[in-house]
């Protein structure tokens, strides 16, 4: 139990005992009955004195004065401590909602997340597991206090509002996923953030198929429906469980037999004019799965195949494999 707590039962229950010693004491001298002795003595206490009720007995105006002198000044006190406790709370809060906004505004290139539920808890868990930056905002102040104690940085605001949108670093962010449970809510953060960021990659969560479409047209990458991802994955399950086992192998975080990694060549790397197979000829453990180019896929990628400016790869392989490739890229 916390000081400020303890002084506030402490003042609440010498409050509740003058209040019984003063019931029966004025019951006893002045005959009163019980509700009657209540009556007086909280209002009494209280400093109301509506002068409906006086003591006549010299004794029990002697003990009213006692009563008072002693019953006020523990009301006045627990007041206090509840109004002083008050206050500290929400200095306390107004200063850990400026701790997180620093931290916040120290952010480069993250990832905004959207909702802090069941699916914008696993998008984290995922960019946690390859250390990359986010920020959570959701608007459920349960759902914040739980994702803060597990350490998140999250805030608390509608997600859907441009001001807490720039709030938490819109214009310097990578990405943002849209991860809410409406789809109208995804659809219009969609809108402001690609307004306010044209170069922003935007990932959408659709329920309905019907949605997916205008996801588009507003300007989302990525679409993604959880339902109907579940199903595909049952059914995949069922006829091709081997293939599902690598599936979940290469997305699950805690499992690194074999990751997927994407590569970006841009304008000036070492990467661009040459042939794939001279580039991995001394990583043969890493496994060019696809090359990106203008939106299409180059599947299987032939060793003579020359890398041109603004090819993604997509590779396959262990993750010390592919941290050497970059090491050996970045020189």
């Amino acid at each position: 139990m916390t000081e400020g707590k303890y002084k506030v039962i402490t003042a609440l229950l010498a409050f509740i005992a003058v209040l019984v010693i003063g019931t029966l004491g004025i019951s006893l001298l002045e005959g009163w009955q019980l509700f009657d002795s209540l009556w007086f003595t909280l209002i009494s206490l209280t400093t109301t004195g509506y002068g409906d009720m006086v003591p006549q007995t010299v004794a029990g105006r002697v003990f009213s004065l006692i009563l008072l002198a002693v019953g006020i000044g523990i009301f006045f006190y627990a007041a206090s401590i509840a109004i002083n406790m008050l206050v500290e709370r929400q200095f306390m809060q107004l200063m850990d909602r400026n701790h997180v906004q620093k931290k916040i505004d120290l952010l480069q290139d993250h990832i905004i997340v959207c909702g802090a539920g069941r699916v914008g808890s696993h998008v984290a868990s995922m960019l946690r597991a390859e250390n990359v930056s986010y920020v959570m905002v959701d608007h459920d102040t349960e759902i914040v206090s739980q994702r803060e104690a597990e350490g998140e940085l999250i805030i608390q605001g509608d997600a859907t509002q441009d001001e807490i949108l720039c709030q938490l670093g819109l214009l310097r962010a990578k990405g943002i996923v849209c991860a809410l449970a409406e789809d109208a809510y995804n659809l219009y953060i969609t809108l402001s953030a690609r307004s306010a960021n044209p170069g922003l990659k935007i990932v959408a969560r659709a329920e309905r198929t019907e949605t997916i479409d205008k996801l588009k047209k507003a300007g989302a990458n990525k679409i993604v429906t959880p339902t109907l991802l579940a199903g595909t994955q049952m059914a995949m399950a069922i006829l091709k469980p081997l293939a599902v086992d690598l599936i979940d192998t290469l997305y699950t975080p805690h499992r690194k037999e074999l990751v997927l990694e994407e590569y970006f060549v841009e304008d000036g790397s070492s990467l661009a004019g040459q042939e794939v197979g001279n580039i991995f000829a001394n990583i043969p453990q890493i496994t060019v799965a696809a090359i990106i180019r203008e939106d299409g896929f180059i599947t299987p990628v032939r060793g003579s195949q020359n890398l041109l400016v603004n090819d993604t790869l997509v590779l396959l392989g262990a993750k010390k494999d592919l941290e050497q490739f970059e090491s050996l890229i970045n020189r």
